[in-house]
């Protein structure tokens, strides 16, 4: 029996029937006992986290650290309050020791803002120096940014302070010592450290909001001391030629001190928000993570005056090539990671070799790690391997952690060294071994043995699982969906503030109208998706349904595609090809910024009476009470009868807000969440930053009064480039794009706007207007007026009208994307943008090169490196390669197929093979170890790692500027000056 519109809504009464006591009082529903999903189909990380002093509360710390000459640990909390405690794990109070903001106040009126990083004097234990950095408000602020020194004293257990209690550390704030200040902002850094030269080294950021970038033009001027790195003596002062007396000396050696205008203080520049910085044991070198703008993050190694890009460049990616550089070549980052990858990246440490989980992983020894703020992954870099490889180091994800990390620390006993975590949600976490190899193991393969359904045929839920229903969904091709959600325990979820139980899970099953062999329609479930929640990330994995839909099948991580026949609107009988997305991908979509399910919120489960409404669910007790926002409805944005600006609101927060919201990875500054106030979306008047695709030159996000000029309408209507939604459909919403049409053209005209009939028509604007007609022509006749338009010598061809005219192109003809069997010459003859090439391999999810190959600071050694690869190949072997990828196979890169004793399959390519065993890379980039014991059968593969068809989602032209980037590139990712 297949789950029937009926049926979905005669599970969740049934169902929940049994959970209402009386009233409105919250009932005891059953718990969710039968749950399968532990761990993730993947193996799993070598390293997790473990909480250490878990009675502290800890609000918002900013960082953490072992306290010389004592069994204390210090923190520094956002708010400027300095508290020191007992360093055991069953500790529960602090003791604080300054409070900076109340010290400050006792002279001053300035309002503070927040405290950034503290470090100790390296003769702490001698002279009780300690360096914090904090700020006031509000931005821009002249001195609003200061580097204080103050002095802690630690009585002994034998002479007491007389105002403490023994020995509990206290600071006097009359200690405090301002040794320089700069502008208050919001990029401000920063971090301290102390260099093995005993010189402090200080981070600063360029100081400016995210839009527009490094507004001050401070990173690339040496006379302004924010977007550099800064180095002062701080244990000698310095008379200015004025008289002056500094409160520290500026070092002989820095590379400044003696240039015209210059600040002497800065050692290196060139950075947007240094956050967080540590020195190579190695080699003394100054490795320093860097928060990007809209499209990486970076890790530089730093070097003495260099111009390590912002605001020049983010990474390899031009940002504003127009303003004075300051001096010397632009430095590339060691490490570039790509947005998708790391949104605000945090510096770490150096691993010393007596590290506890060294012992299970030798390799992390002495490697530099990172992570980042916004979804808790952990990376370590050998910083060494450049000396081997010739090529910038590769980071090697090797935890997954869900903390918001904020600062890394060591801690060393005489035994031993340990290294923890700052997380600014409020903790300490030590970094462990991972010991859940039998989760990874355990882990379901099939629906039926996740634990969700009690009759997976018929999606007959659990005891503890329920189906919801939102209003606003996604589009996703004519596809319709049931959704559940599983709560273990009897504690209800509260979505509003972030707060799930840990083993919730939301499932969401996808349903589509199909054609049988004989041509008759039939409805099947396609898949279901399934996010888990282990209590720090959400793992995205999905279930296939096999052709009897009687149970699903894992999907592999790297995602599959599965071809029906279907009943087209416009085209009749044809060909769909439905994709399993990736779990990447699906992580784009369900992040830090945006868990668990994006429908379930108040404002779109509002019926009172409805079935699976959050009030139903709520007295269930799955959900916590909560108000729907008036004036924030959700509506089904379909529903004619509902209010334009209500079913407009709701489709976009439904199919954009998941990335347009604050930290959601987007490019833009838009926020696009239903609960946001349409004057505070970014949505009206302003410019379109990411491209005008022929609109015009001053093209808005949306110009009310004119859809055919904005271009949010564009990008919703087009099927070739820029189109939006990138994830979740690969047809155009017809009826979802009129409706925002509509919706635009609804609204009053600004003030002072050009009239678009006094404009010089353009292509791209009559091809918008052609559209908007198409759409509510019949499509017989529609596709007769596009055959006309096209066989029009006058008309161009280009990707801009052919992507708004694809609707109504027969599938066999149409030429957009290149598809799975191109043709190389053609593609060859195209002219190739390199600078727009360098914008696909970095960014496009479309290319997937950056999964497998590297190019400077960036990417995977799957394969080889691309980084110069025109000095070894022609440009047709470099496309061919990309093409046909098992037509010729470099020895070094073949992959093998392994079966072990235990019966299971390996495929990858061998990195190393001795008498002690083999090491084997897979596709996904993680590594196996077996013995020769372990190996039954090894035999050479044919068929290369790297898939075919990785460019048939590309337009042409998007193929030229790849290859074209790909040819001129040189080995450390650089393109030629002139580009």
């Amino acid at each position: 029996m297949l789950l029937t519109n009926s049926l979905v809504r005669t599970i969740p009464v049934a169902f929940l029937t049994l959970l209402f006591c009386c009233g409105d009082s919250a009932a005891e529903r059953p718990a969710w006992n039968d749950s399968r999903l532990q761990g993730t189909p993947e193996p799993p990380l070598p390293l997790t986290v473990q909480r250490v002093h878990p009675n502290l509360v800890l609000r918002s710390p900013i960082t953490a650290m072992d306290l010389p000459g004592t069994n204390r640990r210090l923190v520094l909390l956002q708010n400027g309050q300095v508290h020191t405690f007992e360093n055991r794990d069953d500790v529960a109070s602090m003791d604080l020791a300054l409070d900076i903001d109340k010290a400050n106040q006792t002279h001053t009126d300035e309002l503070f803002a927040a405290a950034r990083d503290l470090t100790l004097h390296p003769e702490f234990e001698t002279n009780g120096y300690l360096y914090v950095v904090w700020s006031i408000r509000p931005h821009d602020v002249e001195g609003g940014t200061r580097v204080s020194r103050f002095r802690m004293t630690i009585p002994t257990a034998d002479k007491p302070d007389a105002d403490s209690q023994p020995n509990v550390p206290v600071i006097d704030p009359m200690s405090r010592l301002d040794l320089f200040s700069y502008p208050s902002g919001d990029h401000i850094g920063a971090s301290l450290n102390f260099g093995p030269d005993g010189l402090l080294y200080i981070t600063t950021g360029d100081g400016s909001l995210p839009f527009p970038p490094d507004v001050n033009k401070a990173a690339q001027d040496i006379s302004d001391l924010r977007g550099s790195v800064l180095r002062i003596d701080v244990d000698q002062t310095s008379e200015l030629a004025d008289g002056t007396t500094l409160p520290y000396r500026i070092p002989d050696g820095n590379p400044f001190v003696d240039v015209e205008g210059a600040r002497g203080e800065i050692f290196a520049f060139g950075l947007r928000n240094g956050f967080r910085a540590a020195f190579d044991p190695a080699t003394d070198d100054l490795w320093v993570a860097d928060v990007g703008w809209e499209r990486c993050e970076m890790v530089h190694r730093i070097v003495p005056g260099g111009n390590h890009g912002w605001s020049l460049y983010e990474g390899p990616h031009p940002v504003d090539l127009e303003q004075t550089p300051g001096p010397g070549k632009v430095i590339l980052p060691e490490v570039v990671f790509p947005r998708s990858e790391s949104q605000s990246i945090t510096g770490g440490v150096f691993v010393p070799a007596d590290s506890l989980f060294v012992t299970d992983d030798g390799s992390l020894a002495g490697t530099y790690l990172c992570g980042c703020f916004m979804n808790g992954n952990v990376w370590a870099i050998n910083t060494q391997s450049k000396a081997t490889t010739g090529k910038p180091p590769v980071p090697r994800k090797i935890a997954s952690t869900g903390l918001k990390i904020i600062d890394f620390f060591v801690s060393q006993n005489e035994t031993s060294s340990e290294v923890l975590l700052v997380d600014h949600s409020g903790g300490i976490y030590r970094l462990s071994s991972n010991q859940s190899v039998g989760d990874y193991e355990a882990f379901p393969k099939r629906l039926s043995e996740t634990g969700l359904f009690s009759d997976t045929k018929n999606l007959i839920p659990n005891p503890g699982v329920v189906a919801y229903r939102p209003d606003a969904t996604m589009f996703r091709d004519g596809i319709r969906t049931v959704r559940f959600v599983g709560i273990p325990g009897q504690e209800p979820i509260n979505p509003m503030r972030k707060r799930y139980v840990p083993g919730t899970v939301f499932a969401n099953t996808l349903i589509r109208d199909v054609l049988d062999s004989s041509g008759n329609p039939k409805e099947i479930r396609l898949e279901t998706q399934v996010l888990s929640y282990d209590g720090l990330n959400w793992n995205p994995t999905t279930f296939a349904w096999n052709k009897e839909q009687t149970d699903a099948t894992l999907v592999p991580a790297m995602g599959a595609t599965q071809t029906f026949r279907v009943d087209d609107p416009i085209w009749g009988k044809r060909d769909w090809e439905h994709r399993f997305y990736p779990r990447d991908v699906c992580v784009t979509c369900h992040n830090v910024a945006n868990p668990g399910a994006a429908s379930l919120v108040p404002e779109n489960l509002r019926d009172e009476s409805g079935l699976g409404s959050w009030s139903e669910l709520a007295r269930a007790g799955f959900l916590v009470q909560a108000k729907v926002k008036a004036g924030h409805e959700m509506v089904n944005a379909y529903d004619v009868d509902q209010p334009l600006e209500q079913r407009a609101r709701s489709y976009l927060h439904s199919n954009c807000a998941h990335c347009h919201r604050p930290a959601g990875g987007a490019t833009s500054k838009m926020d696009l969440r239903h609960i946001r106030p349409l004057d505070q979306t970014a949505l009206l008047g302003v410019p379109a930053a990411q491209g005008d695709f022929g609109l015009g030159t001053n093209t808005q996000v949306i110009e009310p009064g004119h859809p055919e000029r904005s271009a949010l309408i564009y990008r919703v209507a087009t099927g070739g480039p820029g189109k939006m939604p990138r994830v979740g459909c690969s047809a155009v919403d017809l009826a979802g794009a009129k409706m925002l049409w509509d919706w635009v053209k609804s609204m009053p005209v600004a003030p002072n706007t050009t009239d678009s009939a006094s404009e010089k028509p353009n292509e791209t604007l009559q091809t918008m207007l052609l559209w908007r007609e198409l759409v509510e022509t019949p499509p017989e006749r529609s596709k007769k007026i596009v055959s006309e338009v096209l066989n029009d010598e006058s008309v161009s061809h280009s990707p801009v009208v052919l992507g708004l005219l694809q609707p109504w192109i027969d599938p066999s003809e149409r030429t957009l994307l290149v598809g799975d069997s191109p043709d190389l010459e053609v593609l060859l003859a195209l002219k190739g943008d390199a600078q727009r090439g360098l914008q696909w391999f970095y960014e496009s999810a479309a290319s997937q090169c950056r999964q497998c190959h590297r190019i400077g600071g960036l990417g995977k050694d799957v394969g080889p490196s691309l980084g110069g690869i025109s000095k070894q190949r022609t440009r047709f072997e470099v496309l061919r390669g990309i093409v046909e990828p098992s037509e010729k196979i470099e020895p070094e890169w073949r992959s093998h197929t392994i079966l072990t004793v235990d019966g299971e399959l390996i495929v990858g390519r061998i990195l190393q093979e001795d008498d002690d065993g083999v090491v084997v890379q897979q596709a996904d980039g993680t590594h196996t170890t077996l013995s020769p014991e372990d190996i039954e059968l090894k035999k050479s593969n044919e068929q290369s790692l790297m898939p075919a068809g990785l460019l048939s989602a590309m337009t042409p032209q998007e193929v030229a500027d790849l290859l074209e980037f790909l040819m001129q590139t040189n080995e450390v990712g650089e393109l030629p000056a002139s580009n």
